[in-house]
């Protein structure tokens, strides 16, 4: 299938488009998008600068290419629907450097920054109609025309600031202005430890006013200033550790922010940018490692990653519906074969005490998730926490191999 020539990975991208909006059973979802690359510099040779599917990566050395996705989640964060849109990309060997193309003069479909554009409207034609969407995205999501191009009636964006911005007819700066509110409140968090980061509880401060947003050159078809809100989340510099940089979310957006509680709101939504963070790790070195395949061509991998996008937003939806507030059904992802499979495994896993036993219900997708946990190696105690995205994906590669034997002998 993977060197199948009269299909690509948009054929296979579609099935998961069409899942995710059979899926959507709320009236507001999230959708969060994020650029990832793909180090193929281990296959390189094998593969060859000649193949169209494989192309330098933010390293010009480096062969690979890049992935765009968006996630749909729940508002409150309870539920992943999966992907509404993806694009999967490369660039080219020769590709002209920003000022042989006049980068600053090119019209925004011309420039690869487009692809934040091009999946958010992707989107809004994925997601039913009614359901209201707030669009999230980082630093390089602060474009101009996606603030002109992507509201409407039911879609909101919510990104983070990349630079200061000129206002429209004020001698303040973005930042300007926003250091000149007074603090509105504050709001705790708890910081995941990474390279960069201490782990740790904080406090942030929070500012938000009305801005209107200037277009520094114009431009035809865009108007010359956009109202937009904006809220400063700032840390504390006591809880600072010494040698890091205090946290410091400027975030623009479309919601309308007129008091506290909906700063923090859209505070609390962007946090949630982390699920597309956990995405890129599943897909990647600690999971199912796209960068190691030894397949020889780059439609082949591009194929492969379409899958592995699917499979992974399986893995997380079962971690998500170990949260007590996830309704997510056992069918939403197992067949009825694969249900009669875990049954059988749950019996067997099982220990006899009933700290052992499975806690939650059959028809619930928690109940597989701690069957798939616990053939990954979990111990199934509470007091050795959760189980994590690996956890539950080595359960699930071990579940997959003992269906293949146990679908022979269904009907038998």
């Amino acid at each position: 299938m993977l060197s199948n020539d009269t299909f690509d990975y948009n054929y296979l991208l579609k099935g998961s488009f069409v899942k995710c909006k059979e899926g959507i059973d709320k009236q507001h979802v999230l959708c969060i998008q994020d650029t990832t690359e793909f180090n193929l510099s281990g296959i390189a040779n094998k593969i060859g600068k000649l193949d169209p599917d494989i192309g330098p990566t933010s390293n010009n050395s480096v062969a690979g290419f890049f992935c765009h996705p968006v996630i749909a989640v729940s508002s409150d964060g309870s539920n992943i629907y999966g992907l509404p849109a993806a694009k999967i990309y490369n660039r080219e060997w020769e590709q002209k450097t920003k000022t042989e193309r006049k980068y600053k003069s090119q019209t925004i479909e011309e420039k690869e920054s487009y692809r934040w554009i091009e999946v958010s409207n992707q989107t809004k034609e994925r997601v039913p109609p009614g359901v209201a969407i707030t669009l999230i995205g980082d630093r390089e999501n602060d474009i101009y025309e996606d603030f002109a191009l992507i509201p409407d009636d039911r879609t909101n964006v919510l990104i983070r600031s990349r630079c200061d911005r000129v206002l429209y007819n004020q001698k303040n700066s973005l930042y300007q202005e926003l250091d000149s509110q007074s603090i509105a409140g504050t709001i705790d968090i708890k910081v995941k430890g990474n390279k960069g980061r201490t782990p740790r509880k904080t406090k942030l401060q929070i500012k938000f006013c009305k801005v209107e947003i200037g277009i520094t050159k114009v431009k035809k078809l865009y108007p010359i200033h956009i109202e937009l809100y904006a809220i400063e989340a700032k840390e504390i510099a006591q809880n600072v550790p010494q040698g890091e940089d205090p946290i410091h979310w400027r975030l623009l957006t479309t919601h309308s922010i007129e008091c506290l509680d909906q700063a923090i709101q859209c505070i609390n939504w962007y946090k949630m940018r982390w699920f597309i963070e956990e995405l890129f790790r599943v897909i990647k070195t600690k999971g199912f490692e796209i960068e190691s395949s030894q397949l020889s061509t780059g439609a082949a991998i591009k194929k492969l990653l379409a899958m592995t996008l699917e499979a992974a937003m399986h893995i997380m939806q079962m971690k998500l519906s170990l949260n007590e507030a996830s309704e997510t059904k056992t069918q939403n992802i197992f067949s009825s074969k694969q249900i009669a499979l875990l049954q059988i495994l749950n019996k067997k896993i099982e220990g006899n005490t009933q700290k052992q036993k499975n806690p939650y219900p059959n028809e619930k997708l928690s109940w597989a998730t701690w069957i798939l946990a616990r053939l990954g190696n979990w111990s199934g105690y509470n007091a050795s926490g959760p189980p994590g995205y690996i956890t539950i994906k080595n359960g699930f590669d071990k579940f997959n191999n003992q269906f293949e034997i146990f679908d022979l002998f269904y009907n038998v």
